[in-house]
């Protein structure tokens, strides 16, 4: 009886740890299947990402071993990659850009916004608030130009605060996406992991679950059996 009891605690413990995950495995398929996700997701109905296009005459800095155009508040610009340092946002001249201003990061991240709603809030921030305790909307990026929207979706825009360059865009619907990515995979941290502790501490509960259930099961049966015979 003794073993019986252990197998029917497990059950009951290993049900209620299982449970748990299945409704978050369950909503965010939900999620998933129905939430827009190129247009509010991605939030391709209120932005529009800007195109940078070089005019003619730019120069190609020396050493260069990566470029990217960019587009920044002071208009197309470099991100030039050289051995041995950081990435560089340069002018078409060759010449470091100015730190861009508030009003100008303002009037930038508002003629992107494909609805024209009013902008809410332009802070630059050294480290971008976590949001829902675990969602971090730049992976750990610092030292952001946030421009926020007062729209349907809460949207922000986000640019690199020494140089002002575009860098993406987030709504609620992309933080409530992401909580719900990370609860699936079960990675509160990177949200990447396919393959972490955590999952396989679950797989090792639903096996659990799923054993007991079987003895159970097969324990219930042999003694209706037994009864129907008797």
């Amino acid at each position: 009886m003794k073993t019986v009891a252990w197998i029917y605690r497990l059950h009951r413990w290993a049900g209620w740890l299982v449970g748990a995950q299945v409704l978050a495995w369950v909503l965010g398929g939900v999620l998933f299947a129905w939430l827009p996700f190129d247009g509010w997701v991605k939030a391709g109905d209120v932005v529009r990402p800007p195109q940078a296009v070089l005019s003619a005459g730019w120069a190609l800095p020396a050493g260069a071993e990566a470029l990217a155009v960019v587009a920044t508040p002071a208009g197309p610009a470099l991100r030039v990659q050289t051995p041995g340092a950081p990435p560089q946002v340069l002018g078409t001249d060759g010449r470091p850009l100015p730190a861009p201003t508030a009003e100008a990061v303002r009037a930038f991240g508002a003629s992107l916004h494909r609805e024209g709603a009013a902008v809410a809030d332009v802070q630059r921030l050294a480290e971008v608030p976590h949001r829902l305790g675990i969602v971090h909307e730049l992976a750990g990026r610092g030292d952001v130009w946030r421009v926020q929207f007062a729209d349907r979706l809460g949207t922000r825009i986000y640019l690199d605060g020494a140089s002002g360059a575009y860098l993406t865009a987030r709504t609620d619907a992309w933080v409530a996406y992401d909580l719900l990515w990370r609860l699936h995979i079960m990675d509160y941290g990177g949200g990447e992991d396919f393959n972490n502790t955590l999952l396989r501490l679950a797989a090792l509960a639903a096996l659990a679950l799923t054993l007991a259930g079987v003895v159970l099961a097969v324990r219930a049966a042999w003694r209706q059996g037994r009864r129907l015979l008797s």
